[in-house]
């Protein structure tokens, strides 16, 4: 029986012990006014003690009583509104996880408010440092507004993006998680998810450089968790949304959300459509040197990239009672995207038979990224003993088409020989499945259980042919040496434990992960193709001590994996150009690190960090050209290993009430060792990056925000590449109680965001500067509405409608 049949099996019987285990309250208690008559049916929000944030809601009954449960050890607060009385904020509760408690009667004092809406907002820190990780909050921030999730990641503290190559502190192999989900696809797919994702369905997102082992081992260069926005209020709520961003060419973008959370039901959808065109512009030379003569292949492009970006999500759950929920999901994206590029080579030399090569491309690509989810969660009890269940089926579709115009040119730019017209395509169909099984449990003395079991099921399907067309004729036909099916399939089983204990200043964590393997390839077309299978322990272990509330320290260890992904194994030809082409390599091994953390912590607001990571079988992008054809490959191998080591310093610090401050500068070194086509290749760099955000909260609802990041000059794989930078600044106004906001940001005000690169390394001799469309002028708006009927019913069978906060 598959793996996920046992889940499913097991599933089942949860489900139907529901009715015999039953949870308990973890607070409780009863809200009346000072003449002790109950307040009916009347929200109440539970708030995270330290940040005022808003951990769940709850409604009194009939009587006046309230339950909170399912809640995780911690301190919070009470906040109650109700029409006709004051705003009440509770003492601080704190919560064992281990012991229910009962408040005393609470009595809401009359008063003079007339509260027809009500809504808990909670400024929260703009970037917080727990745990050796860094958590952005994108909810509410000025400067995020109007982005994409793509556009944010570029923004993290340590994190770059480079040609759609994500690194942590100079490490690559970095995973994507959605709310905690690994993102099984990657290069061009992955991109397409991230552009969909407005950064208005975000509340935060996590740069997890030692992940938990309960999250896939994958990642050798960290995990970047993107959290989205949850229901946390009963009642109705939802928001609307518009922005527009001018830089070489307008994007519009939209959408809305809509929930309802009830106390047995949760209803929530939204829908946002975004409208991209964006200018890139590349200038390349590169000098070639063949029979001792060297000819300089001049490259200048300009490309005009389009794209239609719409995400939708459906869903509802349902509280069966107080142990046990159940939930069903749907969402995803669908777009369409284009690149229109016309680009001219200039040859210095008549080497190739004509003095410059002029084409013309386009390179449509429909996708459709649809996501299924069925989810149920049982808690045993009140101290955080829990059981989850969750599995998924996502198929998607991806056609990548494109139609190539080449013309040889002579010096009077007239065609030399005849033109040579093709047309590739490219059609994808993927099939991602997972189940996983999560159990935890709280022991007293601070003793905590964490197991689970997950199996993953990937197919990739690629259909690629290229067509030459007849110039004579006009007909195209198809080659058989380009023309290929290749079929991926990988299967991942993993189990997983952790254990976790605190005993005074001391907090131990040890746990670990095994990932069986298998992963079979096969060409259609040739019948080629190769079977692999292997399986691997991860363990994660972390001593956190506390010597005072100023000083904290954590040193830490975990292993980590980085497989090579359906992309990098296709052996088979895909042309960029007559001259350029990328080709996989099936022989790829995967890429292990082990990595050694140490944090010390000075009163919460400053922490130092300093990594070492050693990584094995470390991927390489690289390029090899024939001098005689002046062509390139672009392909990927193994280097034998590469050491990286660096050092953070985070800076958390409010100067004034009204001024907080929060800086990140990073210093990392790399160095790297193996063969590249057959020579040996070492590297051995350093750079230094710092990021800075700044927030002004001024009276009457304005706020200023200001982003700073730089990236020193430093060896990316075969590419060396100048320094890079980026200064934003965003102007922030609310109304009606913080219920609607305009932004207005301007994006790399400097134009920073240019590219310039040098290659030197074996045959290869290059210079080359592309520029992006950074520089733009943003507006945004943004309306939350919903409304809590706090009044007691009239009517005995009317039930009263509330806003759900967020």
């Amino acid at each position: 029986m598959k793996p996920t049949k046992h889940l499913f099996m097991l599933f089942i019987v949860l489900l139907a012990s529901r009715v015999a285990l039953r949870g308990q309250c973890a607070i409780q208690g009863k809200l009346s006014d000072t003449l002790h008559v109950p307040v009916s049916f009347n929200p109440i929000g539970l708030l995270n003690y330290s940040d005022s944030s808003i951990v769940k809601g709850v409604m009194t009954d009939a009587d006046g009583n309230y339950c909170i449960d399912a809640i995780k050890k911690g301190s919070y607060c009470l906040k109650i509104s109700a029409l006709g009385f004051t705003t009440y904020y509770s003492d601080k509760i704190d919560y064992d996880s281990t012991h229910s408690i009962s408040l005393a009667t609470i009595l809401l004092q009359k008063g003079g408010i007339n509260l027809n809406e009500v809504s808990v907002a909670a400024q929260k820190k703009a970037v917080e440092f727990k745990n050796g990780n860094i958590i952005v909050n994108v909810e509410g921030t000025a400067l995020s507004m109007g982005n994409t999730a793509y556009d944010l990641l570029s923004r993290l503290p340590g994190v770059s993006v480079s040609d759609g190559n994500i690194s942590i502190q100079g490490k690559s192999g970095v995973k994507i998680l959605i709310d905690g989900k690994l993102q099984q696809l990657s290069g061009a797919q992955l991109i397409n998810v991230l552009k969909s994702m407005n950064a208005s369905q975000i509340e935060k997102i996590e740069v997890l450089k030692k992940p938990p082992v309960k999250y896939d081992a994958a990642g050798t260069g960290g995990m970047i968790n993107i959290k989205t926005k949850k229901i946390k209020l009963v009642g109705f709520s939802g928001n609307v949304f518009a922005d527009y961003s001018q830089g070489f060419y307008g994007n519009p973008t939209g959408g809305f959300s809509l929930n309802y959370k009830g106390r047995k039901m949760n209803f929530f959808s939204g829908f946002s459509a975004n409208r991209a065109w964006y200018q890139h512009q590349s200038d390349f030379k590169n000098y070639i040197t063949y029979d001792s003569t060297e000819t300089v292949l001049h490259q200048d492009f300009i490309s005009k990239e389009s794209g239609n970006f719409e995400t939708y999500n459906l869903g509802a759950d349902w509280f069966i009672n107080k142990s046990n929920s159940i939930g069903i999901k749907m969402n995803g994206a669908f777009g369409f995207g284009n690149e229109e590029r016309t680009a001219t080579t200039s040859i210095s030399d008549n080497s190739l038979g004509y003095s410059a090569l002029q084409y013309n491309s386009k390179k449509p690509n429909p996708w459709i990224y649809p996501e299924f989810n069925i989810n149920a969660e049982h808690f045993f009890d009140t101290t955080g003993t829990a059981l989850r269940f969750s599995t998924d089926y996502n198929p998607y579709w991806d056609i990548y088409n494109a139609g190539f115009d080449n013309h040889f040119l002579d010096n009077q730019n007239n065609d030399i020989v005849n033109p040579t017209v093709f047309t590739t395509s490219n059609t994808l169909y993927f099939t991602n499945t997972s189940a996983l099984l999560d159990f935890e449990k709280e022991f007293k003395k601070e003793f905590k259980l964490e197991t689970g079991i997950k199996h993953s099921y990937q197919e990739m399907l690629s259909d690629y042919n290229l067509q030459n067309q007849n110039y004579v004729t006009g007909e195209y036909s198809i080659d058989p040496n380009f023309t290929n099916v290749y079929d991926y399939k990988q299967n991942i089983s993993a189990g997983y434990i952790n254990l976790s204990k605190s005993y005074k200043k001391l907090s131990f964590q040890m746990g670990v992960r095994g990932e069986n393997t298998i992963i079979n390839t096969i060409s259609k077309s040739n019948g080629s193709g190769f079977n692999r299978q292997y399986f691997n322990l991860f363990p994660l272990v972390s001593l956190d001590y506390k010597k005072s509330d100023n000083h904290a320290f954590s040193i830490s260890y975990n292993k980590r994996v980085n497989r090579p992904d359906y992309n990098s194994f296709n052996p088979f030809r895909i042309f960029r150009s007559v001259l350029s082409s990328d080709q996989g390599n099936p022989y790829l091994k995967p890429e292990y690190s082990h990595d050694i953390s140490f944090t010390y912590s000075y009163k919460t607001w400053m922490n130092h960090s300093i990594n070492f990571s050693r990584i094995y079988n470390t991927f390489m992008n690289y390029s090899t050209q024939n001098d005689s054809s002046k062509t390139t490959l672009n392909t990927q191998a193994n280097l034998k290993w590469a050491d990286v080591y660096s050092y953070s310093l985070f800076i958390q610090k409010d100067l004034f009430k009204w001024w907080s401050v929060n800086l990140n500068a990073t210093v990392f070194h790399i160095n790297a060792n193996g063969m590249i086509n057959n020579q040996l290749y070492t590297i051995s760099t350093v750079a230094f990056m710092p990021d800075l955000f700044s927030r002004i909260t001024l009276s009457k609802g304005y706020s200023i925000e200001i982003n700073a990041f730089y990236l020193s000059p430093f060896l990316e794989g075969v590419y060396y590449t100048k320094s890079r930078s980026n200064v934003s600044v965003a102007f922030k106004k609310t109304f009606l109680e913080d219920k609607l906001s305009i932004a207005l940001a301007f994006k790399d005000i400097f134009l920073g965001q240019i590219r310039n690169t040098t290659t030197n390394y074996q045959n290869q001799h290059s210079i080359g500067r592309q520029t992006f469309d950074t520089r733009r002028v943003n507006i945004s708006v943004n309306y939350n509405f919903g409304k809590l009927k706090v009044q007691q019913r009239q009517i005995k069978d009317t039930e009263p409608k509330a806003k759900s906060g967020k």
